[in-house]
């Protein structure tokens, strides 16, 4: 059994040990280490810092993560949202919405009844009645389509806004591990 002379990381003090044991705790600051040896020298490594600096780096690599997963759900929601978005007759787009099916649908309608009653009341042929009802048919299901599309867009934007909220307080709660 030979006996070798190494020097502590932790506090520097002289420790000697034998040259089978791999692992040893000093006698003066307790520091945890790892016997290394090497070709030419035998020394130690404190076990310790190894393990904070472990701990640290699966900390940032799990807040990068995070952070990926909050950029791959911003640009789903970007693309999902494009889908829902109305154009108007400038080209411009906005969000759909409930009240403004509603409206354009019930103006709609009350032009189809406006035609019906023109219509009937100039003796206009039959073929007129049925476009004036084509208008209103129409204008009920944009109604209900719009509606229903407005309700869609509402449901699918506070999923994303929900799931953006736990991942920027997963995110901080990692963060603030780290201090």
């Amino acid at each position: 059994m030979k006996v070798t002379k190494v020097c502590c990381q932790g506090c520097g003090a002289d420790l000697q040990i034998d040259e089978t044991i791999r692992f040893v705790t000093c006698n003066y600051c307790n520091a945890r280490l790892e016997i290394v040896h090497d070709a030419t020298v035998t020394h130690t490594r404190q076990l310790d810092q190894i393990a904070r600096t472990t701990h640290q780096l699966a900390n940032n690599l799990q807040v990068i993560e995070l952070q990926n997963d909050l950029e791959r759900l911003d640009r789903e929601w970007s693309q999902d949202r494009d889908g829902f978005l109305t154009r108007d007759k400038a080209g411009n787009l906005s969000e759909p919405s409930a009240i403004g099916s509603i409206i354009m649908g019930t103006l709609v309608i009350v032009f189809g009844l406006v035609f019906i009653g023109t219509a009937m009341a100039s003796g206009a042929p039959a073929f007129f009645l049925v476009f004036g009802l084509g208008f209103i048919g129409l204008a009920v299901f944009g109604i209900m389509r719009g509606t229903t599309q407005a309700g869609n867009y509402r449901i699918r934007m506070e999923d994303y806004e929900s799931r953006r909220h736990a991942l920027l307080s997963r995110i901080k709660r990692e963060r603030e591990s780290r201090g």
